[in-house]
C-alpha cells in the first residue's frame, strides 16, 4: 500500500553506508521514521528534500508495524533562509528536538502542524526567532495538556497569587513550597510573577503580532528554565545531552 501527505522533517541519521532514517511532522499520520535508500550516494533533489525544516510532499510504502521506505518527495518548501543562518538554525534545531520528544508518535495533530509551519515561515521574514518558538512550545504544550495549571496550586488547589513555585510538574503556593522545598527527590525553585504573566498571555496571541512582543533575555530564560525542568519531568526529555540534527 502507498501513502502519501505532506511532512516536514524534523531529523535525519545515517543508516549502513548511504541510508538514511528521516524523522518527519507529518499532516495525516503524526510524527513518523521512515527509511530512505541511498540519497547520500549522489546529490539530488531527492537528497535534498530529507534535510531537517524542509516541508514536502511525500510517498511511502510498508506495513504500518514496520519502518517504511520513502519512494518519492517532492519539495514544498526548503526553508533554505532559516537552514543557512547557523546561529537561527542551531535554536530552531533545539525546538525540533523538543517536538520529536513531546509528540506522540503515529497521532496526526493537524492543529500543530500548521502551527510548526507557519513558525518557520515566520521565522524566513522576522527578527525575533525567540518569540516565535517560545509561542511554538508554550502552544504545543498547551494543546497536548502538558502545561502546568497557573490559576491554583498543584498540591492543595487554593488560588495562587503573589508568589509562585515549581514542584515536580505543578505550580504551587508558598505554603505548599515551605512544606516540599527540602524534598530530596523533588524539582523546586520560585517562578517570578513574571513568567506567569507571560505563559498565561502568550498563548492567547496571535502569531502575526509576536514580533511586536519585547521580552526580556532574563525573562526569556526565566520561562526556557521553567519549561525545561518541567519537560524533562513529565517526559525526561533533556536538551542539553540531545545532539544537533544534520544540516
Amino acid at each position: 500500500m502507498v501513502y502519501s501527505t505532506e511532512g516536514v522533517v524534523l531529523k535525519n541519521s545515517s543508516y549502513a553506508e548511504a541510508d538514511l532514517i528521516v524523522t518527519y511532522f507529518t499532516k495525516d499520520y503524526g510524527l513518523i521514521n521512515l527509511f530512505a535508500k541511498s540519497p547520500l550516494k549522489i546529490k539530488s533533489r531527492f537528497g535534498s528534500s530529507l534535510e531537517p525544516l524542509t516541508h514536502s510532499r511525500i510517498s511511502f510504502i510498508g506495513r504500518e508495524e514496520s519502518l517504511q521506505r520513502i519512494i518519492q518527495s517532492d519539495i514544498i518548501n526548503s526553508f533554505h533562509k532559516v537552514r543557512e543562518n547557523y546561529k537561527l538554525f542551531l535554536k530552531v534545531g533545539e525546538t525540533l528536538r523538543f517536538l520529536i520528544h513531546i509528540m506522540p508518535k503515529k497521532e496526526p495533530n493537524i492543529e500543530i502542524f500548521h502551527l510548526l509551519l507557519n513558525t518557520i515561515k515566520y521565522l524566513e521574514e522576522k527578527t525575533k526567532p525567540e518569540n516565535y518558538l517560545l509561542f511554538l512550545k508554550i502552544r504545543t504544550l498547551n494543546i497536548l495538556g502538558y502545561l502546568p495549571e497557573f490559576k491554583s496550586c498543584g498540591v492543595c488547589s487554593k488560588n495562587l497569587k503573589d508568589e509562585f513555585y515549581y514542584f515536580d510538574g505543578f505550580i504551587i503556593c508558598k505554603t505548599c513550597y515551605d512544606v516540599h522545598q527540602n524534598s530530596s527527590s523533588a524539582l523546586t525553585f520560585p517562578i517570578s510573577q513574571g513568567v506567569i504573566k507571560l505563559l498565561n498571555e502568550i498563548s492567547k496571541w496571535k502569531m502575526n503580532l509576536l514580533e511586536r512582543v519585547k521580552i526580556s533575555n532574563k525573562l526569556l530564560n526565566e520561562v526556557d528554565k521553567l519549561l525545561e525542568t518541567h519537560i524533562f519531568k513529565i517526559l525526561g526529555y533533556n536538551k542539553a545531552i540531545d545532539s544537533i540534527p544534520s544540516k
